[in-house]
């Protein structure tokens, strides 16, 4: 079970970061041999991640719908996300998928960068686990200089 964290905290977001949503979506559902490997592939990639912190990757977040899988990341720097892009467990799986799926329609993939220069993000979390900014970052109690959203903004 995860830990709450009881009362009020913030993410204590360190510079500069960069999230990256990235997701695939199911276009043909009986199409099993077409999605099924997209959404497989993901799995060795946030296991390296993980393995691996001086890739610059810091945490991610899964979010599963109807038809669509979407991954929430947090990196430290827009460099260090192109450079896994360009690395080869990354480059395999885009591989397969051209070489898979290309442009048939069976399976449709998606992704956007955003790059948030310090002082431009702020969170509040209130008797939650770590999730977010707050597990890709640590926790900070709120202070009376963290109340409001724009103190947040201005703190961190």
């Amino acid at each position: 079970m995860k830990t709450i964290h009881k009362g009020r905290h913030v993410a204590a977001v360190e510079g500069d970061f960069v999230v990256f949503v990235i997701g695939m979506r199911v276009n043909k559902l009986l199409s099993f041999s077409k999605w099924i490997p997209v959404f497989k592939a993901m799995g060795p990639m946030i296991r390296e991640l993980y393995q691996n912190p001086e890739l610059g990757f810091l945490h991610t977040e899964f979010h599963f719908s109807w038809r669509r899988v979407t991954f929430i990341q947090y990196w430290k720097s827009f460099d260090q996300l192109e450079a896994y892009a360009q690395g080869r467990t990354h480059l395999e799986a885009w591989k397969a998928f051209n070489k898979n799926i290309g442009d048939d329609g069976s399976v449709g993939i998606f992704h956007e960068s955003y790059k948030i220069e310090k002082r431009s993000a702020e969170a509040i979390y209130t008797n939650m686990p770590r999730i977010g900014l707050g597990k890709a970052f640590s926790l900070a109690s709120v202070t009376k200089n963290t109340q409001s959203a724009r103190e947040r903004m201005n703190s961190y």
